[in-house]
C-alpha cells in the first residue's frame, strides 16, 4: 500500500485533507473535510492517514509505504506493539511493515481539549467530568466538541451524518456554547465489510490526529470498566468490540503533542447513566440508539432498552419522556428482560441485574417462563448441532 503525502486544500468554506492510496484493490483517495474556520487545527503530517489505513493494509497483508512526515512515537508504536494487540482482537489481520519517508518528533504547542460528542451516555459522562463539573483540572476542561463521519452512521452514511449534526448543532450552540466541529470523511467506504464496532477506535483517533495542530488532549469516552479491560477476540453476544482494549491502545495512538486517552472506566454503565441523569441538558437530547437509519431513539434496540430499564429502576425514566417513546418501551420491556437480562452473560446487562437487586426492583413475573423457554430452545439447538 502506497500512501501519498497529504494535500490540504480549501474549497469554498471547507478545508480538505486528502491522500492518494494505491493498493491491491485499486487506486483511491482518503479525505477528511471540515469548516475552514478550523483550518488552524489541521495538521499537515501523515499521522491521520497512517492510523486510518493501517487496518486496511493489515487486512490485505500489504506493507505500507507512506510519504510525508510521521510522528516518531506513533511510527514506533504502530510498527510494533499496536499491530500485535489489534491482531489479537481481529485474528484475521496480518502484520505488516511500515516504511516512512520522514520520521520526526511531533512539534508545536497545542492547547485544545477535544472529545467526540454524539449525545450518548459515554459522551455526556465525559462532559459531566470535563465540562459541567466546576473544578476541572487545568488543561483537561473541554474546549472543542467533535462530530465525526467515520462509520457510526452506518447505511445512513453522509446524509444521516449531516442530519444528526444539524439537530445537535442547534442544541450545542444554545446550551453548551463550545465549538462543535463536523468532520466528514469517506473512510467508512474504504473499510469494506469491516464493521465500525470492530474498528471504531483508530477511525476516531485518526480525526484527533488530523486536528493535532490545535488539540493537545483528546478524551475518548470509555465503554467498559477497568475490570472489563481485555485484549483478544472477546464476544459478548453483540460481537467483538475494540472498546475493551481502549485503555491500552489509546496511548499507543498518541504523539508527543497529542495525548489520546480513555475516560470513564472508573464508572460502571449503570453509574454512568445515573451520572448523566443529573445533567439536565441530557433530558431532551440523550441519544443511545444503535439503529443507524433514524435521527432519534427508536426506544426498542438493545441500547435504548437497557438505558431505559436502568432509568426505570432508578426512578428517573420520566425525565427522558421527550427523548424516548416510553409507550413503545413499556410494550417491549418484558420481552427484552426475558431475552437479554435474565441469565445474562453480558457484563453490561449483569450490571443492570445487580442494580435491580440493590434497589429491590422486581422484574415482571411474566418474563420467567419466557426465559425458561429460551433456555430450553438453546439447549435443543446445541444438541442438534452435536448430532450433525
Amino acid at each position: 500500500m502506497r500512501i501519498s503525502q497529504p494535500k490540504i486544500t480549501q474549497k469554498e468554506q471547507e478545508i480538505i485533507y486528502s491522500v492518494e492510496v494505491n493498493y491491491s484493490q485499486g487506486n483511491t483517495v482518503l479525505y477528511y473535510s471540515l469548516d475552514a474556520e478550523y483550518a488552524d487545527l489541521v495538521s499537515s503530517r501523515s499521522d491521520a492517514a497512517l492510523v486510518a489505513l493501517l487496518i486496511l493494509a493489515m487486512i490485505h497483508g500489504e506493507d505500507i509505504y507512506i510519504s510525508g512526515t510521521i510522528s516518531e512515537r506513533l511510527y514506533y508504536n504502530l510498527s510494533g506493539s499496536y499491530q500485535k494487540i489489534i491482531k489479537n482482537i481481529l485474528p484475521y489481520l496480518q502484520l505488516v511493515n511500515i516504511h516512512a519517508d520522514d520520521i520526526q518528533p511531533a512539534s508545536g504547542n497545542p492547547s485544545g481539549v477535544a472529545t467526540g460528542f454524539s449525545a450518548g451516555v459515554d459522551s455526556y459522562c465525559v462532559l459531566a467530568d470535563h465540562y459541567y463539573k466546576k473544578d476541572v483540572a487545568p488543561g483537561f476542561g473541554i474546549t472543542h466538541l467533535l462530530y465525526n463521519n467515520v462509520g457510526s452512521h452506518g447505511s445512513g452514511g453522509e446524509g444521516l451524518f449531516k442530519q444528526r449534526y444539524e439537530i445537535l448543532k442547534a442544541f450545542v450552540s444554545e446550551k453548551i456554547g463550545l465549538p462543535f466541529i463536523a468532520i466528514n470523511s469517506n473512510l467508512n467506504l474504504l473499510y469494506e465489510k469491516v464493521t465500525f464496532q470492530h474498528t471504531h477506535t483508530p477511525r476516531n483517533i485518526s480525526v484527533a490526529l488530523l486536528l493535532q495542530n490545535g488539540i493537545k488532549n483528546y478524551i475518548y469516552g470509555s465503554a467498559y470498566t477497568y475490570q472489563d479491560v481485555f485484549i483478544g477476540a472477546k464476544k459478548d453476544g453483540y460481537g467483538i468490540d475494540m472498546a475493551y482494549s481502549d485503555l491500552v491502545t489509546l496511548p499507543l495512538l498518541s504523539t508527543k503533542t497529542l495525548n489520546a486517552f480513555s475516560a470513564g472506566s472508573e464508572y460502571s454503565r449503570v453509574d454512568k447513566i445515573l451520572k448523566v441523569s443529573q445533567v439536565e441538558d441530557s433530558y431532551k437530547t440523550l441519544d443511545v440508539c444503535v439503529n443507524n437509519n433514524v435521527t432519534e431513539n427508536c426506544s426498542t434496540c438493545y441500547k435504548c432498552m437497557r438505558t431505559l430499564l436502568t432509568l426505570e429502576i432508578a426512578g428517573a425514566i420520566n425525565l427522558y419522556k421527550d427523548a424516548f417513546n416510553l409507550e413503545v418501551y413499556y410494550q417491549q420491556r418484558d420481552n427484552y428482560i426475558a431475552k437479554h437480562i435474565i441469565n445474562t452473560k453480558n457484563p453490561l446487562n449483569q450490571e443492570v441485574v445487580r442494580f435491580a437487586q440493590d434497589k429491590n426492583f422486581e422484574f415482571p413475573i411474566i418474563t420467567k417462563p419466557v426465559s425458561l423457554k429460551n433456555q430450553v430452545s438453546h439447549k435443543i439447538k446445541s444438541i442438534l448441532k452435536k448430532i450433525k
